[in-house]
Formats: structure tokens, C-alpha cells, sequence
């Protein structure tokens, strides 16, 4: 008999006992050097996708992840299909509270594929 999957209090809990270790919870968590990987992804059929006005803009919506700036020794690399518009990325920075703009900016890798043909 499998045991019985966490509840999602346990999972929670979890999770935020991961993020204190790396630092990057709101409390006084270790403060050591981090990576942070983020890809977007879409699990919507591209048919359907392609009828979206601005589907491409749909790779933005993990964004707020470079709240994890906060964390100075934090440095995020952020992967998406197509360029993002710079001016997108300096409103999220300039939203960093008590962070330098140019500090948050110098620890965010963009790296973009130039490719949005659809995966099969």
C-alpha cells in the first residue's frame, strides 16, 4: 500500500523551509549565493495559442520572479523564446524596494532563443 501523498500544508511548509535555507524567504533566512533558473512554458495546444492576440507576451507572466533581486546575492537567469522588451524589465526592477536598479540588473541574465516556432 503507497503512503499518502502530503497535504498541501506539509508541501507548503516544505517549501518554505527550502526558501529560508537558500534565503530567499521574507524572514532572516541563510544568506548565501543563489542561482534562479526560470523558463516559461505554455501547455496550451498552438492552435489555439495562435488565435491569442500578444500570446508571445504570455512569457512575461513569471516576471514578478525578479522580486528575488531583493536577496543581493541572488542572480536570476531568465529564458524566453523571444527578446523582452527592455522597457518591461526596468519597470519590474525599478519595483525592487531598498535595491539599486543598476545592482538588481547586473545579477539578471536574459537569454532568449530568438525561436517562437511552436514544440511538437
Amino acid at each position: 500500500m503507497l503512503p499518502a501523498p502530503p497535504s498541501f500544508e506539509q508541501l507548503q511548509q516544505n517549501l518554505r523551509d527550502r526558501w529560508q535555507i537558500l534565503g530567499l524567504g521574507e524572514g532572516d533566512g541563510i544568506r548565501q549565493d543563489c542561482d534562479i533558473l526560470i523558463v516559461p512554458s505554455l501547455s496550451v495546444d498552438q492552435r489555439e495559442l495562435n488565435k491569442i492576440d500578444g500570446a508571445l507576451h504570455y512569457e512575461e507572466r513569471l516576471l514578478f520572479s525578479l522580486i528575488r533581486l531583493r536577496n543581493p546575492h541572488t542572480r536570476l537567469i531568465y529564458v524566453t523564446s523571444q527578446p523582452l522588451h527592455p522597457i518591461v524589465i526596468d519597470y519590474y526592477l525599478q519595483l525592487l524596494p531598498g535595491i539599486p536598479f543598476s545592482h538588481a540588473r547586473q545579477r539578471l541574465l536574459l537569454l532568449s532563443t530568438y525561436d517562437s516556432s511552436p514544440a511538437r
